[in-house]
């Protein structure tokens, strides 16, 4: 009797090629380590991704999806609570993922934005790297016109400059945690940039 055919999870295939990106790199990752590490060969390989651009970027949806999204929610899902708790909540939470010891450090679109200028770095990744700065920016500015509308912050607020100044916080602490940085110390920058927005409720 013919031996049973090997399943083959791709979520579970992606989130293993997804560490090994987010550990070396789009270009310090061959196709040998991608089959290596999935236990499949390259026909196979090609067969569920297509070929190595392709598959990087479903590990890029991959990450998002199920490692950062669920700390923008905070932002995005009908809430009670005030802007500032919103915030503390969503940015704490990936914090808590750039160090979380079950994965590699930092954050893989932080690392994959430093590496997108290098020669031979697939465009489509650019393309959506660049689509999830502008959507996570949209966010945050949504948020921001929101708090003024609830009166969390002043209607003279720049809210432009706010976002870009926490998103710069957020991208900088990301490459803080991929150095070893603790993250008693991330949180300690982290509740600074939050505590110096000008809110009109619950100021520190």
């Amino acid at each position: 009797m013919a031996g049973r055919k090997r399943t083959f999870d791709k979520n579970v295939a992606l989130d293993k090629a997804m560490r090994l990106f987010w550990n070396n790199g789009y270009a310090g990752t061959s196709i040998s380590n991608l089959t290596s590490e999935l236990g499949i060969n390259s026909p196979s390989l090609y067969a569920a991704f297509g070929n190595k651009d392709q598959l990087f970027k479903e590990v890029l949806e991959h990450y998002l999806t199920q490692y950062a999204e669920p700390h923008y929610q905070h932002l995005t899902t009908d809430s009670e609570a005030d802007l500032q708790t919103r915030l503390h909540a969503c940015f704490h939470g990936l914090i808590q993922l750039f160090t979380d010891n079950d994965t590699p450090l930092g954050c893989l679109l932080v690392k994959s934005v430093n590496e997108s200028d290098s020669i031979g770095f697939p465009d489509e990744a650019t393309v959506y790297l660049r689509d999830c700065g502008s959507q996570t920016k949209l966010i945050l500015m949504t948020l921001f016109n929101s708090g003024i509308n609830n009166e969390d912050l002043p209607k003279n607020t720049t809210i432009e400059m706010l976002v870009d100044y926490l998103l710069s916080v957020s991208y900088g602490l990301a490459v803080q945690a991929r150095t070893g940085q603790k993250i008693e110390v991330l949180a300690i920058v982290l509740d600074y940039a939050l505590a110096t927005l000008p809110y009109k409720k619950n100021d520190f």
